[in-house]
């Protein structure tokens, strides 16, 4: 399909921009055949276009930095045995981790290295693509991929998997202490919320907890139900489902409407589920933590990286439900449309434009690679072949 060169273009041209500076002016290879030059142009203002739509600067950017400040000084944490809330390791455990972070260092050194690369070929790599483009696609599939990447369905889709990729880097080394550290407590508690369950209890010494007691941890519950955004994300999941996607998946009619009775049903559950917990849980909580246990609970709870963590999962989830029913049929169609213009193509044609877009990605592939040093790929391999030789926990 000649149309998904385009988007393929687009999307490797993304990752050749990664570098986030602005475009520089390599002079590009010479042409070997006739270009029109507005079209390159053209070619050239969408892939600037879909660098910034995806966001790529910036999920490169982040990717490196908690690579680089969070998972490998946690990592090294945990082979030198100084990780708060983690067991000392055995020396076999010891060793493999160690692989592990002998591994993620090297990435480190690779991902700096390419970043000066792809920095220094951003200008040259837009060009090449935007000049494959242009061979490849006639003016109006051109004007179509604009009108794609105008669509909201593009423009949200792209935001939401900005804000997914948040929930992995937008963390500090400070926040993961604070989850380690809760992840041990935790533990150390060794609960048996089965004894405090109510006609569960067989331990008659067991006091039953003060009214205070109890309002003060259904303070916590109440606290864990607005800082958690629950109700709030269960709201946009049911709305997504019921006027979305009950609303434009391929369905007939007996299963589509056997899909939105599920949805109601899975929303009346939900509320129902909830009622009981929140009713349940201030005395089972208030039975099961004394005093001081239920002052750390609070102190936790009300912790920055908490917070934190429970805002990225909601603006992930909001982002994912963002369409409206418009949206996807609108974006249905037009992939549709384009589909059936691809169609026009010969065989011929279209493999003649794959053969000449692959030997670009070679081509760009091996130039980048050439700017990660000698020692960096071969510490790299050696890693990464450890990893694989060992059985290493992941």
């Amino acid at each position: 399909m000649r149309f998904k060169i385009v988007i393929f273009s687009l999307l490797v041209a993304a990752a050749g921009g990664a570098a986030g500076v602005s475009l520089a002016q390599d002079k590009p290879p010479q042409e070997q055949t006739a270009v029109d030059p507005q079209a390159k142009r053209v070619a050239q203002n969408l892939i600037e276009e879909a660098l910034q739509l995806s966001h790529a600067a910036e999920i490169f950017d982040d990717l490196r930095r908690t690579l680089r400040d969070v998972y490998i000084p946690v990592m090294r944490g945990l082979v030198q045995g100084d990780y708060p809330g983690a067991p000392e390791a055995d020396v076999a455990s010891a060793s493999a981790l160690a692989k592990i972070l002998t591994f993620m260092d090297y990435v480190r050194k690779a991902g700096d290295e390419l970043d000066v690369a792809l920095s220094d070929y951003r200008g040259a790599m837009i060009s090449d693509f935007a000049e494959e483009m242009a061979k490849a696609v006639s003016a109006s599939e051109l004007s179509d991929a604009r009108r794609l990447f105008d669509l909201p369905a593009t423009r949200k889709t792209l935001d939401a998997a900005y804000a997914m990729s948040k929930l992995v880097t937008g963390f500090s080394y400070e926040d993961s202490r604070t989850f380690s550290e809760f992840s041990a407590w935790t533990r150390s508690l060794n609960l048996d919320i089965s004894q405090v369950i109510p006609g569960n209890n067989h331990d008659s010494s067991k006091p039953v907890p003060s009214g205070r007691k109890v309002l003060k941890a259904q303070a916590v519950v109440n606290d864990l139900m607005r800082i958690s955004h629950l109700d709030e994300m269960v709201a946009d999941v049911e709305c997504f489902a019921r006027d979305v996607y009950a609303e434009t998946i391929p369905a007939s009619p007996e299963e589509r409407e056997k899909l939105r009775h599920d949805i109601e049903q899975y929303q009346f559950m939900y509320n129902l589920q909830k009622a009981v917990a929140i009713g349940v849980a201030p005395s089972v909580v208030a039975a099961s933590l004394t005093d001081e246990q239920l002052e750390t609970l609070t102190g936790y709870l009300h912790a920055p990286a908490f917070a934190k963590a429970f805002d990225l999962l909601r603006n992930a989830v909001k982002s994912a439900t963002a369409y409206t029913k418009e949206d996807i049929l609108e974006a249905q169609k037009a992939i549709k449309d384009l589909d059936e213009k691809s169609k026009l193509r010969s065989p011929e044609e279209r493999e003649k434009a794959k053969a000449e877009w692959t030997a670009l990605v070679d081509k760009w592939t091996e130039k980048l690679k050439g700017k990660i040093s000698p020692e960096t790929q071969q510490g790299l391999q050696q890693s990464l072949d450890e990893l694989q030789l060992h059985d290493v926990p992941m």
